[in-house]
Formats: structure tokens, sequence, C-alpha cells
């Protein structure tokens, strides 16, 4: 049974480790490497969009407000989706 606390379960990982296909919002991106991060900024993939991984290889290809983006497996371990 699912209750108004059920949104609180939320599973959050890298968009690495998503299944394809899946949806879910991007919850926060790595600060670590700040190239990385202006560069996912100036893509305009910013924390509380919707974000789909559409797949995995060659490249991450995934949706975010009806745009694709590819990128490799180090930017997308970047970003965080709670799902």
């Amino acid at each position: 049974m699912l209750t108004e606390n059920s949104h609180l379960a939320l599973k959050t990982t890298t968009l690495c480790a998503m299944e394809p296909r899946k949806a879910g919002k991007i919850s926060h991106l790595e600060m670590k490497n700040p190239g990385i991060l202006q560069k996912l900024i100036a893509m305009g993939i910013l924390p509380g969009m919707p974000v789909t991984l559409l797949r995995r290889s060659p490249s991450y290809l995934f949706e975010v407000d009806q745009t694709r983006y590819a990128v490799d497996r180090e930017i997308a371990n970047h970003i965080y989706v709670s799902y």
C-alpha cells in the first residue's frame, strides 16, 4: 500500500548505474570536477529536471526536457538521479 510518505523511499543513483528506459529526476550533480560541472550546467542539465536514460552503449544517451544528450561514462557518473 502506498502512503503519503512513500515518496521518501526514492532510490538515488548515478546515471551510469540506471537501467535503460528508466525515468527519474536529477537529484544533484557531482561537484568534484568543476569543468564537468560547468559543462552540465551549460547544457541545461540541472537538479529537479526530469531525465530518462535511453541507452548506455556506445555512449550514455539520455533525455532532459525534450532534448537528447550523449555523454561518456565520466560525465554520466557526475549526474545523480532519484526514481
